[in-house]
Parts: C-alpha cells; sequence; structure tokens
C-alpha cells in the first residue's frame, strides 16, 4: 500500500476571508459609505482580527475597500470612476466575447444555457444580480487570452459593485435578460461579429441604466 505524505497548501484564511468579503460586496450586504469595523467582521466570520484586518489591506489594494477617518470604508465610486471602467469594458469585452464565440465548445454551450435560464428565473434584484454575476463569470473563464482576462479581472470586483445599480429598474431588468439571451445566442450561432455587437450593447445598456440611477438620487 502507498501512503501519500504530499503536503497540500491550503489557502491562508486571510485569503478566505477576503473571498467572503468579496462576496459581501458584490451582493451589497455593505452600503456604499458603510464602516468596515474589524471586530464585528471578524465576530460575523468567526474569525480572529487578524485575518479581517489582512484581508482589508488587500481588498484596499484592489480598490474595493478605503482607508479615511482611521478606519475602512466601503467606496462611493463616482460616475467619473464608473465611466472610466466601463470605457475599458467597452474596449476589451466585446472583442472578447468574439474570441469566444469563435472556439465555444457545447460543454460552454450548456453551462451557458444554464445560467441564462437562471436570470430568466430571477424576479427581483438581488437574484437578478447574483444571476447576471454568475453568468458574467462563466464567459470570462472562456477568454481564450490570458493577458485578457487579466486586465479585465483586474477591474471585475468594481464592475460588480455597481452591477445592482443597473438593475433597479424592471425595465434594466429586461434589457439585461435580452442581453444575456443575445449573447448566448450568438455563441450557439458561433458568430463573432454578432457577439461583439451584442456586447457592445449590453454594456452601454448597462452604464445607461446606472446613469439614470444617479440622476433619480442627485
Amino acid at each position: 500500500m502507498t501512503t501519500d505524505f504530499t503536503v497540500r497548501r491550503e489557502p491562508p484564511l486571510s485569503a478566505k476571508v477576503g473571498e467572503r468579503l468579496r462576496q459581501m460586496l458584490a451582493t451589497q450586504v455593505f452600503e456604499p459609505g458603510d464602516r468596515l469595523v474589524e471586530e464585528d467582521l471578524a465576530r460575523r466570520l468567526s474569525v480572529s482580527r487578524t485575518p479581517v484586518r489582512e484581508a482589508l489591506f488587500r481588498l484596499e489594494q484592489a480598490g474595493l475597500v478605503e482607508q479615511r477617518d482611521g478606519g475602512f470604508h466601503v467606496p462611493r465610486l463616482s460616475l467619473r470612476d464608473v465611466h472610466e471602467i466601463f470605457q475599458i469594458r467597452r474596449l476589451i469585452e466585446p472583442q472578447a466575447v468574439s474570441d469566444i464565440a469563435e472556439i465555444v465548445t457545447a460543454a460552454d454551450l450548456a453551462l451557458f444555457r444554464k445560467g441564462r435560464d437562471r436570470l430568466m428565473a430571477a424576479d427581483n434584484v438581488e437574484d437578478s444580480a447574483a444571476a447576471n454575476i454568475a453568468f458574467r463569470g462563466l464567459w470570462l473563464a472562456r477568454i481564450p487570452n490570458r493577458r485578457m482576462l487579466d486586465v479585465l479581472a483586474r477591474f471585475d470586483d468594481q464592475v460588480v459593485m455597481v452591477r445592482r445599480a443597473t438593475l433597479l429598474e424592471p425595465a434594466a431588468r429586461q434589457a439585461a435578460r435580452d442581453g444575456v439571451r443575445a449573447l448566448v445566442a450568438a455563441f450557439e450561432a458561433r458568430d463573432a461579429q454578432a457577439a461583439r455587437r451584442v456586447m457592445e450593447g449590453f454594456i452601454d445598456s448597462a452604464l445607461h441604466w446606472f446613469e439614470r440611477e444617479v440622476e433619480t438620487e442627485a
């Protein structure tokens, strides 16, 4: 009998805490401007304060939290911040989905259809945001250009943070459903140009609804 003495390296606790905090930020457990108190987070996540502090510093480097007034806070992204993020998306994501359409497999399509169907079934803001985020993760994982993926990954958490604000209106959620349905259809047809056009429209629509929400709050 062969004994396996391999030492398997588990992710550090701070990395697990950081991932959990990313999920909480993405799903709007915390609102923009909220103070993130280490002791409260440690209690909530059943860990000590040290991994929470380490995770918060990493999230600060990623632009997901900010330090001010002696503590960490959820940042308020300005309209300019969002415009810059969407400009990057507009430059890269249409090409990314165009590339995917040329290499998409039957297994990929099965996952995309499942993600589409989850979004179609979502009937509120929270479920719609979660389904949109999940679908985005599916196609991001299939980008064949790793450097392109690395660039998008740098901003992906910030994209996710504004996702809910682009889905508050029923018409906005319908626009997102239509966009995902059209993108899956383009993938099914392996139509690279159609995929490009759909993504351009999808990004423009999301920015439009975000701007409307900002105007409503002003």
